[in-house]
């Protein structure tokens, strides 16, 4: 197999996945495909800047950028649905008489996670959506290959892990003791991409990447709950403060601060799982 047959797998699951999700996103308030969705595009923008060596570099940049627009419009519909779900769950932990009111404080946030899925629906009925989605299609059917697509695909998966293991090791390295909420946030970046290069490779390298890429995801679950944790503490601190549901909304949000605590204290652990030696599977390839 060749570099180029390696990179082209790794677009066409992401285009049929986006495909699959199209005709859920337009058939209503889908959350589950909204998540799916955003999956399929960063893994697809992931993608195309890890395998780049094997694309050509304009027309890769290119589709990435147009990427963003999608991913922003999906991203923004998810993140206020999670927030919800957050908010929605915590509320089942408050004593009876600050929960009577819940609904009226909640409203703001179901508000907000309507109208963006509002914008979603009448996202998929753009122009600029369908050509982008037959662009996208198109491009896993027939990547514009670059100057590494010749190559050997096992070589070309050692040479782009270990692109993407340095990558995450310095971010980690150079984190601040104790590392900030935007250092941990950049940490799951550099994860989430190690883990869609791992996963892209798995054709050619098989069960130790699969391996690898579960260790990741592990460490990127455990910052993404703190990650999502400080947003919903930041966000409830600043559009709840005040007004006839303080007392709501304050212990929310010292019910989030918890939580980005407790996340905080189990990250280590998971890095450390990442980092043993005997999970690198690109140094023997």
């Amino acid at each position: 197999m060749t570099a180029g047959t390696l990179v082209q797998a790794a677009l066409t699951a992401s285009a049929d996945e986006l495909v699959r999700c199209d005709a859920r996103l337009r058939a209503g308030d889908d959350a589950e495909a909204v998540h799916d969705a955003r999956v399929a595009v960063r893994r697809l923008r992931s993608d195309l800047r890890a395998l780049r060596p094997a694309l050509d570099r304009a027309w890769a940049n290119e589709l990435r950028e147009r990427l963003r627009w999608l991913g922003d419009e999906l991203g923004a519909a998810r993140d206020a649905g999670v927030l919800l779900e957050r908010l929605s769950r915590d509320v089942g932990t408050l004593r009876a008489p600050e929960a009577a009111g819940v609904r009226e404080a909640l409203e703001p946030w179901c508000a907000a996670r309507d109208a963006a899925y509002a914008r979603v629906a009448a996202m998929v009925l753009e122009p600029r959506y369908a050509a982008l989605l037959e662009q996208i299609v198109a491009a896993g059917r027939a990547p514009h290959a670059g100057g590494q697509a010749a190559e050997d695909a096992c070589a070309f998966a050692a040479a782009v892990m270990r692109a993407a293991w340095k990558t995450l090791r310095k971010t980690v390295r150079r984190r601040s003791r104790p590392p900030t909420d935007l250092e941990l946030h950049r940490i799951r970046m550099k994860a989430k991409r190690a883990r869609y290069t791992a996963e892209a490779v798995i054709p050619v390298v098989g069960k130790r990447a699969r391996r690898f890429a579960r260790e990741v995801e592990a460490l990127q679950n455990v910052l993404g709950e703190q990650h999502d944790a400080v947003v919903a503490y930041e966000r409830l601190c600043r559009d709840g403060a005040g007004g006839d549901h303080a007392g709501i909304t304050g212990e929310l949000a010292t019910l989030e601060g918890e939580a980005a605590q407790r996340a905080r204290r189990r990250w280590r652990k998971a890095w450390r799982r990442v980092a043993r030696r005997k999970r690198r599977f690109w140094s023997g390839l």
